[in-house]
């Protein structure tokens, strides 16, 4: 049985959790809203996320809270099977950060490497360049088109019938030319994208590797899409 938590109850997530329930997952929905879409999907709510390892096959949960705050802390103890990012922004670069915050080792955002991550993209590709945070989007998709709902990622677009070369090969082989160290996450699943909870544990483990100066990318990514945030160690 999967043990997922799923950060955010707004549209995203209610689908998410819609389909992990029918998967026969047993669901933790954290978000800060208790009146949020994906609460009436919830048998109760609970005080700590760790009453989810109790929970029956098929059955959803409801904690009122801070999604990172809740991951960060259950990754202390534990790790779910996948964790669900359906609240804004990217999950991974904020879960690093607050991390790095709690270990007491600070990262900071550096967008110094992002214009040679650009030069070893392919050129139609990047569509967001934000050098202040140190953030890059990349698509296979133009910025007019919108992916085909419950698009199972195909080696050929359905959208733009153009053959793709994954891009999260090409935004990992693009960081290995960039950063010191890397960690790219693939998205699973076609309604919702979930990030493997082995993953993520790994990228804090590479994450506690990093010594003076050295930087690190990380990415969530699909076979068509990616988010990349780039971090220096230490303080600025």
């Amino acid at each position: 049985m999967s043990t997922v938590i799923c950060l955010g109850g707004g549209e995203i997530g209610r689908l998410g959790v819609r389909s992990l329930l029918g998967d026969g997952a047993r669901v933790l929905v954290v978000d800060p809203d208790e009146s949020c879409l994906a609460r009436p999907l919830c048998q109760r709510r609970v005080d700590s996320a760790d009453e989810v390892l109790d929970c029956a096959e098929g059955r959803a949960l409801y904690l009122k809270g801070d999604g990172v705050d809740v991951l960060t802390d259950v990754l202390q103890r534990w790790t779910p099977d996948q964790v669900v990012p359906a609240a804004p922004g990217h999950l991974a670069a904020r879960l690093a950060m607050a991390w790095s915050l709690r270990s007491y080792r600070p990262i900071v955002s550096f967008g110094g490497p992002l214009l040679k991550m650009v030069d070893a993209l392919p050129a139609d590709t990047v569509q967001l360049i934000d050098s202040v945070q140190g953030v890059l989007a990349a698509s296979h998709m133009p910025s007019d088109m919108r992916c085909r709902e419950g698009c199972e990622q195909p080696s050929v677009c359905p959208a733009t019938g153009k053959e793709l070369t994954p891009m999260h090969q090409l935004v990992d082989r693009a960081l290995a030319e960039t950063v010191d160290r890397r960690s790219v996450m693939v998205t699973i699943g076609t309604k919702v994208g979930a990030i493997r909870g082995g993953d993520i544990r790994e990228m804090l483990d590479v994450l506690d590797s990093l010594g003076a100066a050295m930087t690190m990318g990380i990415a969530t990514s699909c076979r068509c899409h990616a988010i990349v945030n780039i971090f220096r160690f230490g303080s600025e």
